[in-house]
C-alpha cells in the first residue's frame, strides 16, 4: 500500500473505523463540567473493545475571544497552536493544595458534573482560578524544569505573542488591539520585554505558561495511550481564525483584516454563512513559502495522525464577504475572475445605459417594500429608513446603509432587521473587493426581487450570465490557486489529510482531491451532484464516509425533518416496503450505518451519538439535546455533553461485543 495512505499506529491496514466526538462532550467519572484530553484514554478503551481504531476530534485550539459562551465554538481560535485551558484536567495538582481548596475543588466538581449540558463560562472560570492556585503552589518547580525550558524553546515563536495577548486581553478587558494602550496595538519582541519586565504582568504570563505546558503533557500523554492500543487519532484544522486573535495581532500583513470569510448559501443556510474570520493574504503566505501553515501542521502532527482540513475548497477559493456586511449573500468569491461592464454588456445587458446602481444598489420601489415589510408599514419603513430618489426609487437612510449598522440597531423587532437586510441584499452584481470597476453576479440573484423587475428578455440574458460565471469561468483558475497551496500544506508533514468538501463543489474538486491525495468527505444525505442523496456504491477509497457531521443533525432528528423525504428514502434507498416509521427505531439507525460501513471508503467515521442510538436503551430520549452545532446561527452555543459516563460505555461488555460483531459483519472486517 502506498505510504501516503497510512495512519499511525497502523501500517498498511486498508479499512478504518471509528467514533467522531469533540473533546468537550465527552463524560468521564474524573472530570469538571466539561470533557478534557486526559478522557481520551478511556474513549480509547472503549474504541478498542468495539472494534474500532480511529477517534475523530473536532478542534481543540483555545477560543477565548468574547470571554463568554459565544467562546464555546471550536472554530473561532485565538490562535492555532496553543491548547484551549478548558480541557485541562486540575485532579493530579489539586491533592497539593489546601484542605479548603480541596474541598471546593470537590464541591464545584460534583455540581458542574450533574449538568446535562456544559455551562462554559463558570467551567472555564473555576479552571482558571485553581490553575492559578496550582502556579502559586507549583510554578516555579514546573516552569523551572529543563522539560520546560526545551518546550519553550521549540514553541517560541507563537507562545510569546499567545501568551502576551491572553494577559493584554484580559487587561483591558477586550481581545481587540484597537482597544489597547497604542504600544500594544501589534506585536513585537519589544512588547515582550516590556510585559516581561513588570513581576507582576509576568507572574499572569508565566500562569498561561505553566497551563498550555501542562495541556501539551497532558494530551501527549493521552495520544500516546492511544497509541498504545493500536488506535489513530484524528484532528480538525479550521479555516480561519478570529480578527481578534493572537495569530492576527501578530501576523497581521497575513490576514485581510478588512474581509470576512464564510460560505455561500446552502442547505445549512439560505442566506449563507458569515464566520466573521479574515481571509487569507495567500499573496504574502506565499513569500516565505507557507511557513505560518508548515508550522501549524507540524504542531498538529506532534498530537494526531490524520487531519480533517475543514472547507478545503477555501484553498481554491473562499467566500469572501465585506465587513459592512451581516450575512452572506453579498460576498463573492475571492480570488475570482470578475467581470468589467463592458463583458456584462456583451450579454445584452444595458449595464452602463440604464446606471450602474439599477444593477449594483439596493432596488427599492414601493412594491418592495411592500413584500419585505408588508403593506400596512411601509408609510412607516419610508418615513423612518429611505430617503426618495425620484422615479418611484428610495435609498436607504445614511445611519443604515450597512447591514452592520442596521445590526447595532437597538430596540429592533426581529422582522424590521431580517427586512432591511433584505432590502441591502436586493441587488444584481456586487463589486469586486479589490477593483470596484469589476463586478460579479450578486449569489442567487435569480431570485430577488430586483430581477423579477426585468422583462423576461433581460432575465434570459441575466440568468446565462449568471450560469455562465458560476458553473466553469472560474473553474481552471480555482485549480491552480489550489495547486499553489495545498501541496505545500500537505506535505509539511506525513500525517494522512482528509478534506471537507461539502458545498457549492467545483466539478474539478475531487479531480485536485485525487492527485494530491487527499481524502474526500461523504455524508449520505448530502449529494454533491443534486441527487436525491450520494450513491453510497460508488463511494471512492481515497475517502471519509460518516452519517452525520456536527454541523447537521444526528440521524434520528434528521429522520423525523422531513416527511417526505424520509419515506422517499426509507422505500428507495434502505428499499424497505410500507409506510416509513415516524421515529427512527434502532433497526433504521443500525440499517443506515451499516450501509455506510459497507462502502469502499478508506475511513468510516460514525458520530458517537449515531452509534449511541443503534441501541434502545442507551439512547437519549430526545434527539434534539444530540445536537452539537446549529449553522444558521453565527453564534452558537456548543454544549452537547454525553448523558453516559465513558467508564459506563467502555465497561458494557454487551454493547462493546455488539459494535465489534456489527462491524466484523461489514466490509470493515476485510483488512488482508
Amino acid at each position: 500500500m502506498d505510504n501516503n495512505f497510512v495512519i499511525r499506529p497502523h501500517g498498511d491496514k486498508p479499512y478504518h473505523t471509528g467514533v467522531a466526538v469533540p473533546i468537550f462532550s465527552l463524560r468521564t467519572e474524573h472530570d469538571f463540567g466539561i470533557g478534557q484530553f486526559s478522557d481520551l484514554k478511556v474513549l480509547a478503551e472503549f474504541v478498542k473493545r468495539s472494534g474500532m481504531d480511529i477517534i475523530q476530534l473536532l478542534p481543540i485550539n483555545d477560543t477565548t475571544i468574547f470571554m463568554n459562551w459565544k467562546d464555546s465554538s471550536p472554530y473561532r481560535a485565538v490562535s492555532v497552536f496553543a491548547l484551549h485551558p478548558i480541557y485541562l484536567n486540575l485532579s493530579p495538582y489539586i491533592d497539593e493544595l489546601s484542605a479548603s481548596l480541596k474541598k471546593q475543588y470537590a464541591s464545584e466538581k460534583k455540581s458542574l458534573n450533574q449538568l446535562k449540558q456544559i455551562d462554559y463560562e463558570k467551567t472555564l472560570a473555576l479552571k482558571w482560578k485553581f490553575a492559578g492556585e496550582i502556579y502559586k503552589k507549583s510554578g516555579k518547580a514546573i516552569l523551572g524544569s529543563k522539560k520546560f525550558d526545551a518546550f519553550f524553546l521549540e514553541n517560541q515563536a507563537w507562545i510569546k505573542p499567545y501568551v502576551a495577548f491572553c494577559y493584554l486581553r484580559d487587561h483591558f478587558v477586550s481581545a481587540d488591539s484597537a482597544n489597547w494602550d497604542k504600544k500594544y496595538e501589534i506585536y513585537s519582541e519589544s512588547v515582550w520585554i516590556d510585559l516581561m519586565s513588570d513581576s507582576k504582568i509576568a507572574d499572569q504570563i508565566n500562569l498561561s505558561l505553566m497551563v498550555q505546558y501542562l495541556l501539551h503533557l497532558q494530551l501527549k500523554e493521552a495520544v500516546d495511550f492511544c497509541h498504545s492500543l493500536g488506535i489513530a487519532v484524528k484532528g480538525d484544522i479550521s479555516v480561519g481564525v478570529d480578527r481578534k486573535s493572537a495569530d492576527a495581532w501578530a501576523n497581521p500583513d497575513l490576514f485581510n483584516l478588512d474581509m470576512q470569510a464564510g460560505a455561500p448559501p446552502d442547505p445549512f443556510s439560505a442566506v449563507g454563512q458569515n464566520w466573521e474570520f479574515p481571509t487569507y493574504n495567500w499573496d504574502k503566505m506565499a513569500e516565505d513559502g507557507y511557513d505560518w501553515w508548515t508550522r501549524r501542521m507540524k504542531s498538529m502532527a506532534e498530537y494526531f495522525d490524520a487531519y480533517r482540513l475543514d472547507h478545503i475548497l477555501g484553498f481554491f477559493r473562499i467566500w469572501e464577504i465585506p465587513a459592512t456586511a451581516v450575512r452572506g449573500l453579498l460576498g463573492h468569491f475571492s480570488p475570482a475572475l470578475a467581470m468589467p461592464d463592458w463583458e456584462i454588456e456583451n450579454y445584452g445587458i444595458p449595464f452602463r445605459a440604464w446606471g450602474i446602481e439599477r444593477f449594483t444598489e439596493p432596488f427599492i420601489k414601493d412594491w418592495v417594500i411592500d413584500e419585505y415589510f408588508g403593506r400596512d408599514n411601509r408609510d412607516y419603513i419610508v418615513s423612518q429608513f429611505l430617503d426618495y430618489t425620484g422615479d418611484g426609487n428610495y435609498r436607504l437612510k445614511a445611519f443604515v446603509d450597512t447591514q452592520r449598522k442596521v445590526e447595532s440597531l437597538a430596540d429592533t423587532p426581529d422582522w424590521l432587521i431580517e427586512g432591511l437586510y433584505r432590502l441591502h441584499e436586493n441587488v444584481i452584481f456586487v463589486r469586486d473587493h479589490q477593483n470596484q470597476f469589476m463586478y460579479h453576479p450578486r449569489i442567487k440573484m435569480l431570485e430577488t426581487l430586483s430581477f423579477r423587475e426585468f422583462g423576461d428578455e433581460f432575465k434570459h440574458k441575466l440568468e446565462r450570465l449568471y450560469n455562465d460565471y458560476f458553473y466553469g469561468r472560474n473553474y481552471g483558475f480555482w485549480e491552480e490557486q489550489a495547486y499553489k497551496k495545498l501541496p505545500a500544506i500537505k506535505g509539511a508533514t506525513d500525517m494522512l489529510a482528509c478534506g471537507e468538501d461539502l458545498g457549492m463543489v467545483p466539478d474539478n474538486v475531487p479531480n485536485v482531491m485525487w492527485n494530491l491525495q487527499i481524502l474526500r468527505l461523504i455524508i449520505e444525505r448530502m449529494p454533491a451532484d443534486g441527487d436525491f442523496v450520494s450513491d453510497l456504491v460508488y463511494t471512492p477509497y481515497l475517502s471519509v464516509v460518516t452519517t452525520s457531521s456536527h454541523d447537521t443533525t444526528p440521524l434520528r432528528m434528521w429522520w423525523e425533518e422531513d416527511r417526505a423525504f424520509t419515506q422517499r428514502y426509507y422505500n428507495e434507498i434502505m428499499h424497505w416496503g410500507g409506510e416509513a416509521p415516524q421515529f427512527a427505531e434502532p433497526e433504521i439507525i443500525q440499517e443506515i450505518v451499516k450501509r455506510t460501513l459497507n462502502t469502499e471508503a478508506m475511513l468510516a467515521i460514525i458520530p458517537l451519538q449515531d452509534w449511541l442510538d443503534m441501541t434502545g436503551d442507551l439512547r437519549i430520549e430526545n434527539p434534539a439535546e444530540e445536537r452539537i452545532n446549529n449553522p444558521e446561527h453565527t453564534y452558537h452555543y456548543w454544549r452537547y455533553r454525553l448523558h453516559l459516563n465513558l467508564e459506563e460505555l467502555r465497561d458494557n461488555e454487551g454493547l462493546t461485543d455488539f459494535y465489534h460483531q456489527f462491524i466484523a459483519n461489514t466490509r470493515r472486517s476485510k483488512n488482508e
